[in-house]
């Protein structure tokens, strides 16, 4: 019996790749050609390279599950560059791209890798893509599905597609992005975010989930768990907190708010009132809340706990930290109080935050 896929992949200059297929309908003599989804991943100058390949990697792995099941290839994935095809990434790896965003009239999805940049360097970037920024809003609007990926999600922000729908990002981009695009409900705990015709993926490794996700809506739950078990993700997860580092929300001026800030970490191990760091900066309580809000984004006392259960995660980091001795450690009496807590921050008890860290690098 003849094999009734015909799949021809090519791949050139490096990693680009481009999939096609055709199924033959048995005994018909007509080759009937099935509509895959195009695939549009771009590289832009400072893109992540590593996100690209593992990017791609997947969606070829679903090709590869869905021809094994004697499905159709579901995804047609090319590279696209901005404004020329060859793109070289800072490590020593070059991008050869099949079109650049001026060729592609049609695609059914966008993929929006992560930037490799300092922080500093963002608004000047952004400034710098605005043609890239331009090109996904109209995708968009010609029905396209958007993805993007970790800090990707600084160019959908930009183009304003995210404004009143929720998304997520790096953990350490939440802040920064919540203060430039205060419309978008910005969910710092969440891996995945789905609205409308948008995915948005978290912080580093943890947006790949946002690709398994989109695998599983277009091909299958059973090949979406294949996937997370030859690349070893945690299906499901749907939280990042545990991999979030709390910074202390710096990123204002309110000189009053910092020596407030500053205060509560030098009393970590005591029991403050609100009251107490007021009267320190000589404030009333309700202008010292309303300030304090303005400047952080949080309220006073769910400052006070996530600083403190930041110290009770490096101390339980240790692997061999007493439960009970480090919440004493950040002014805890009650050791209920301190694991519902603990847990309602990092979606872990304090058990289990510290036995996924315990004995990981010991010596055989």
């Amino acid at each position: 019996m003849a094999d009734p896929y015909h799949v021809k992949m090519t791949f050139e200059g490096g990693f680009r790749a481009k999939i096609m297929c055709t199924f033959k309908r048995e005994n018909s003599g007509v080759h009937k050609y099935l509509r895959m989804k195009h695939i549009s991943v771009i590289i832009y100058n400072n893109v992540l390279s590593t996100a690209v390949s593992t990017t791609v990697a997947l969606l070829m792995s679903a090709n590869e599950a869905a021809l094994k099941r004697g499905m159709p290839i579901p995804f047609e994935i090319e590279l696209i560059g901005v404004g020329t095809k060859t793109v070289q990434s800072i490590l020593p790896i070059q991008f050869y791209c099949t079109r650049i965003l001026a060729e592609v009239t049609r695609t059914d999805v966008v993929i929006i890798p992560p930037m490799n940049i300092a922080a500093g360097q963002i608004e000047s970037f952004l400034d710098d893509n605005w043609e890239l920024i331009g090109w996904i809003r109209d995708k968009y609007e010609r029905k396209a599905e958007v993805i993007s990926l970790c800090t990707g999600a600084y160019f959908l922000a930009e183009s304003g597609l995210l404004d009143g729908m929720p998304a997520t990002s790096h953990w350490d981009a939440i802040t920064d992005l919540a203060s430039r695009y205060p419309k978008i409900l910005f969910k710092p705990d969440h891996v995945v975010t789905h609205s409308k015709a948008i995915i948005t993926g978290g912080g580093g490794f943890s947006a790949l989930n946002a690709m398994l996700y989109f695998i599983e809506k277009n091909c299958g739950k059973e090949i979406a768990i294949e996937l997370s078990k030859f690349y070893a993700l945690d299906y499901g997860r749907t939280s990042q907190n545990i991999f979030s580092v709390f910074s202390g929300q710096r990123l204002h001026d309110d000189q009053d708010i910092h020596r407030a800030q500053s205060y509560i970490e030098e009393k970590i191990k005591a029991d403050i009132s609100v009251e107490q760091i007021a009267d320190h900066v000589n404030m009333s309580k309700r202008n010292f809340i309303r300030r304090f809000k303005n400047a952080t984004r949080l309220n006073p006392i769910e400052y006070i706990q996530r600083t403190k259960i930041e110290v009770a995660k490096k101390a339980l980091e240790m692997g061999n930290a007493n439960i009970a001795d480090v919440t004493y450690s950040i002014g805890y009496n009650d050791l209920k109080t301190f694991r519902s807590l603990f847990k309602k921050i990092t979606g872990l008890t304090p058990i289990d935050y510290r036995n996924r860290y315990k004995g990981q690098f010991e010596e055989v």
